[in-house]
């Protein structure tokens, strides 16, 4: 059967593969040794929440967990999932992305649908294997040194061993010899049938053990495995001695390296470097009509939550800027400083698209990543008021007189004064007038329309720009915030109650100028003219 065309749903395993979050240790012993698949996941209404492993009971055994204990809070971890309609190849890569040996695979409304391992992709793998024409020695070379016990080892040793050197397995030796093999499976068997793990391991491992020599084809064993329906192998040197184990991961992870799929789209260091950068990295399969997210380093996790891998791009990039970007990097195979926003932070990226046009898979997608939500705020926002900085207020007159001329729009500025500020902040003291200038902002703020731009320009001057409004209609609104700010009292830190009163100079584009620097010159003038007038007023001609 071709990996291409077949969908998970089709070959997901369900029987005996869950239970109740709430329910007992010694009832997920008796549902995973009835299972034999080594992984048992939790569900709530029945929805996965969490999942436990051969491994997790090898860890729990050794604490001395009591059976009737509740597993929910050792079964509510991060979850790696997927959906029904992905094929065999996207989870293969899912899984080889992520360092994982299963997967939970759900309907499109998150309803579990059944667990897919390593193993069973084994199955459907071998004439790919066939084709790798590899070794097992091209794969020994790359494993860490064998771990074992010998034949007089207690079970609770073993059990101990396998906990902490975190495997799944140990061949058991005489002389070094392999004569049995014992695994998290026997474990968690031994634990059902209530053996004393006193006993020696000798009684109780598998036996006779399933070897192959160095120089077996990769081919063979994995028919081999598939045939005995095994995970692993020993591997004998020429002398016959055990000098390694072999599981379904290592096999894949070979096949992998072999095609050299995705050589060209790997950066330079492992993902575990990768992981220590400070930036988000965030890896991408394209399916043409949708673009899930594959890989994420920790500070990806950290950032947008740990259940965002096989996600769509778009819940976190809104979905209409998305589009965009994917368009212009699968034309350009790269794109730069693109930025978006989300739940208020503004986030900066690059990206690199690598096309593979397989069936499946148009290509791979990497982004970079950066938080930039406070670079942006002390670049454009003034840190007391939380107006628009001068250096904004400026380029933002600058684009709003280039789109107006485009348009053939009016619109409109405004200075803005506090009246007798001086006299406050001698009166009451600069901490006082910070008070002042905060709720003078809010004031301006108020009533203010969602393009509308407030800045502070310096000192107790700010600048408004009110966008296709002419000089009579934006008087009016002045006019309006005006008699907000006279009508308003002001608490200070001390106690005492104050009144404002501001004068504005207001002008208009393009009747008083058609350049930003035209129409200050001539707000200004007019500010000082109320100034001069008497204050607490809006000159606009």
């Amino acid at each position: 059967m071709s990996i291409e065309h077949t969908l998970l749903r089709e070959i997901v395993k369900r029987d005996n593969m869950d239970i109740p979050v709430d329910s007992t240790f010694r009832h997920l012993l008796r549902v995973m040794h009835n299972n034999t698949r080594g992984v048992v996941v939790t569900l709530h209404r029945d929805k996965p929440v969490g999942i436990l492993t051969e491994r997790d009971v090898v860890n729990l055994l050794s604490r001395k967990i009591d059976p009737e204990d509740s597993i929910e809070r050792y079964a509510r971890k991060p979850l790696v999932s997927t959906r029904g309609r992905r094929s065999i190849e996207y989870a293969l890569s899912l899984m080889l992305e992520n360092n994982i040996r299963r997967l939970i695979v759900t309907d499109d409304d998150d309803f579990f649908l059944g667990v897919i391992t390593q193993k069973d992709l084994l199955g459907y793998m071998e004439e790919d294997f066939n084709q790798a024409a590899l070794r097992i020695k091209h794969v020994v070379d790359q494993l860490k040194a064998l771990i074992a016990v010998s034949c007089d080892t207690t079970i609770s040793a073993v059990v101990d061993k396998l906990a902490v050197e975190e495997i799944s397995s140990v061949p058991v030796l005489k002389g070094n010899i392999a004569v049995g093999i014992i695994t998290e499976k026997d474990i968690l068997r031994l634990a059902n049938e209530n053996v004393s793990f006193d006993e020696r391991v000798e009684l109780h491992m598998s036996s006779p053990v399933i070897c192959a020599a160095k120089e077996t084809s990769v081919a063979k064993v994995v028919q081999l495995m598939n045939s005995r329906n095994i995970r692993r192998v020993v591997i004998n040197d020429e002398k016959g001695e055990a000098v390694a184990i072999l599981t379904s991961r290592d096999f894949i992870k070979n096949l992998e390296g072999d095609y050299n799929r995705f050589l060209e789209m790997k950066l330079k260091y492992s993902k575990e470097i990768l992981n220590l950068l400070p930036e988000i990295l965030i890896e991408l399969i394209d399916q043409g009509d949708d673009q899930l997210i594959l890989w994420a380093n920790d500070k990806a996790l950290n950032s947008f939550g740990e259940n965002i891998l096989d996600k769509s791009i778009t819940t976190l990039v809104p979905e209409k800027r998305w589009h965009e970007i994917h368009s212009h990097l699968y034309v350009k195979s790269k794109i730069g400083n693109v930025r978006f926003e989300r739940n208020g932070s503004i986030y900066e990226f690059s990206g690199y698209y690598l096309h593979l046009d397989k069936e499946n898979e148009k290509g791979r997608i990497q982004l970079i990543l950066r938080d930039i939500t406070e670079e942006v705020i002390l670049a454009t926002i003034d840190p007391l008021t939380n107006a628009f900085n001068r250096r904004y207020t400026n380029d933002y007159l600058i684009k709003e007189t280039e789109r107006s001329k485009r348009f053939h729009n009016n619109f409109s500025i405004a200075i803005i004064d506090i009246d007798d500020f001086k006299t406050i902040n001698d009166q009451h003291g600069h901490f006082a007038g910070d008070t002042v200038l905060t709720a003078f902002t809010e004031l301006l703020q108020k009533g203010r329309r969602q393009y509308d731009v407030l800045g502070r320009y310096g000192g107790e001057e700010f600048v408004m720009v009110l966008p296709k409004l002419d000089k009579e209609e934006a008087a009016v609104v002045f006019e309006r915030t005006r008699l907000r700010i006279a009508e308003q009292e002001i608490a200070l830190e001390n106690g005492t109650v104050i009144s404002l009163t501001a004068s504005f100079g207001v002008a208009n584009y393009p009747e008083d100028g058609d350049s930003p620097k035209d129409l200050l010159i001539r707000a200004d003038e007019r500010l000082y003219q109320a100034k001069r007038q008497g204050k607490n007023q809006v000159v606009f001609s």
